[in-house]
């Protein structure tokens, strides 16, 4: 079964986890959007398991090099008793073999949450997956204005936060419609409100103004920007500047893949266009090296993901690399 992300359907599906769906597998465009619905998935998992809900992360990679593993973990009882699920990221047709195993066993074990990003058309796991009725695909696409605005007032009203419209769309322009940094800021704004289900607040622009100016996030909004506009001293000032206030680098990364994606939907007529800024930084840009920018970012943000040894001086490197092409077309 396919379903896409922001549906009510697959967000009911994840909410109330169907015993008969063995494997998970979330996908697309908008990588940041399955670490959102895996963590949502836990949440029902500890809800229907309660406290001692455990949770078995693994890779491709290893999976990979030990195909028969995942089946094994999946059958595997937990010495306790409790719940237990498993979660496969970063992932993808590396972990063909190892989802073969897992659904040709006859032992029908703990669920498995697949967090795969963008998947070709052709991919193996996602053909062996959308061909079983005992799996779940769910395909993310990156959000344009609409379709933040819904996603943002759909988070926030799951949170207790009443959500003006005005702000749902400044919270979008904010993150460029980035899912998990979307995320990120509505639990912020919820925590720093104190709202519940049970005692719903009000969310104002004061609040948002509030925490904006403590967490920094204007700084590393302005820093993607100028990464992508091509001034090279600018990017190493603000990358420089970040540090020096305790950013992170990988934050700045991800936010600047995000509004790369965007710029590149925008050329192609798809999506939110992103006001004047986005069409400033759409003139420094064609659309071949636009997408040697996107993939050298992908790539960056995935290794480190994957690669806890990845440091700051290699993502600071790989800005800079972009910001470079960025200056060739000033």
């Amino acid at each position: 079964m396919k379903l896409t992300g922001d549906k009510p359907e697959a967000l009911k599906a994840l909410d109330k986890p169907d015993p008969s769906i063995r494997l998970y597998l979330f996908y697309g465009p908008d990588e940041a959007a399955g670490e959102v619905l895996a963590a949502r998935f836990g949440k029902a998992m500890k809800a229907l398991g309660g406290p001692g809900t455990e949770r078995l992360d693994l890779d491709g990679p290893a999976l990979s090099r030990d195909p028969a593993r995942l089946s094994d973990e999946a059958s595997a009882i937990s010495m306790f008793g409790d719940k237990r699920w498993i979660r496969v990221a970063p992932c993808g047709d590396e972990a063909t073999a190892a989802v073969e195993a897992l659904l040709g066993n006859d032992v029908v074990g703990d669920p498995v949450v697949l967090v795969a990003g963008n998947l070709r058309k052709n991919s193996k796991l996602l053909a062996l997956c959308e061909s079983r009725p005992d799996t779940l695909c769910i395909i993310s696409y990156a959000l344009d204005a609409r379709s933040g605005e819904q996603v943002a007032l759909g988070m926030a009203r799951e949170r207790g936060l009443i959500l003006p419209p005005d702000l749902a769309r400044r919270l979008v322009a904010l993150t460029s419609g980035e899912r998990g940094l979307l995320v990120s800021e509505i639990d912020k704004l919820t925590l720093y409100l104190d709202a519940t289900p049970e005692a719903p607040k009000e969310a104002t622009a004061e609040a948002l103004d509030a925490l904006a100016a403590e967490g920094g996030e204007q700084h590393l909004f302005k820093a993607a920007g100028v990464v992508l506009s091509g001034n090279l001293r600018g990017a190493e000032h603000e990358m420089a500047r970040l540090k020096q206030n305790g950013g992170s680098l990988a934050g700045l990364l991800r936010l600047a893949l995000s509004r790369a994606v965007q710029l590149s939907q925008s050329q192609a007529g798809v999506g939110w266009s992103g006001g004047k800024d986005n069409e400033d930084l759409m003139r420094r840009w064609n659309g071949d090296t636009l997408g040697r920018a996107i993939a050298r970012l992908a790539e960056a943000e995935r290794s480190g993901r994957l690669q806890r040894g990845v440091g700051e001086t290699v993502m600071a490197r790989e800005l800079f690399a972009v910001a470079r092409m960025a200056a060739r077309g000033r």
